[in-house]
């Protein structure tokens, strides 16, 4: 027997749409990872925790050098990335790529300003402004305005004074903080393993509550050395693109470095705004 079927009316058309919008957001509050905020008593004792993980940071190597492998990946293929990490706070860096000689193929030097490029196989030396590349190669400028030194090295760097929300983890593994970027529009979410002392994940969001890239921390080294993380995981990038950073023989100096190239006589000069 077939069951008699009637045109839904436009109420009924309504009711479902109705039904689906709340799916839909209830939803999208499910897969937020963190749960309502905490009381104030909660709050006040974590942020307490907080300025001492500060202070403690603080007292750590202001420059990291050491191996450094990177994988990326993106709907257009695969690339890996073998070299020599130099990097100094705040946002100073240097990176030799060498054949199995020993002899370099490409240098890389910069800040969040500008970079600078020798390729010794084309002969080319490059710079660029570090904002105009990321226009043209579709890097979200609030990801290169944030604070490298706090992604590279999974330290607190902010006092509690600057903490907007704290909240437990729905998955039980520490407690988030969400802070307001300094850089730009927008906020950061740090998961604090509270027992351990260290941060889990590093979520960034620009001005309209987007996510941009989700920083995941695995391996560290040891306690005595600021728990520096060795394998940094960089997701929720757009058009699905990952990166992922393994660091070894890692050394952490006290002293602050700057790095600039000098064009080798007879090299290709390029200079882009």
């Amino acid at each position: 027997m077939l069951w008699k079927t009637d045109k839904p009316s436009r109420l009924h058309i309504r009711h479902a749409l109705l039904l689906c919008f709340a799916a839909f957001v209830l939803a999208g509050c499910a897969s937020s990872p963190w749960t309502d905020p905490l009381k104030e008593t909660e709050a006040d004792a974590i942020a307490h925790q907080v300025d001492a993980l500060a202070a403690r940071d603080a007292a750590c190597g202001r420059t990291l050098e050491g191996d450094l492998v990177l994988f990326y990946q993106s709907p257009l293929g695969k690339k890996a990335l073998e070299g020599f990490l130099q990097f100094s706070m705040p946002s100073s860096y240097k990176f030799v790529v060498s054949n199995p000689f020993g002899q370099p193929v490409l240098v890389v030097a910069g800040n969040q300003d500008y970079f600078e490029a020798i390729n010794t196989l084309t002969k080319q030396y490059l710079t660029e402004n570090l904002a105009s590349f990321g226009l043209r190669n579709d890097i979200p400028s609030p990801f290169l305005k944030s604070d490298w030194s706090s992604l590279l090295t999974g330290r607190m760097q902010l006092s509690s004074r600057s903490i907007i929300d704290i909240r437990n983890d729905r998955e039980a593994r520490g407690v988030w903080l969400t802070f307001q970027n300094k850089q730009q529009a927008g906020v950061s979410h740090l998961l604090l393993d509270r027992e351990k002392e260290i941060f889990l994940v590093y979520i960034l969001e620009d001005g309209n509550g987007k996510k941009i890239a989700e920083i995941t921390y695995g391996k560290r080294m040891p306690a005595d050395t600021c728990h520096q993380p060795l394998e940094i995981n960089i997701a929720g990038l757009d058009y699905g693109t990952e990166i992922h950073i393994t660091l070894d023989n890692v050394i952490l100096s006290e002293q602050k470095k700057t790095y600039r190239l000098r064009p080798p006589a007879g090299y290709t000069r390029q200079y882009k705004p």
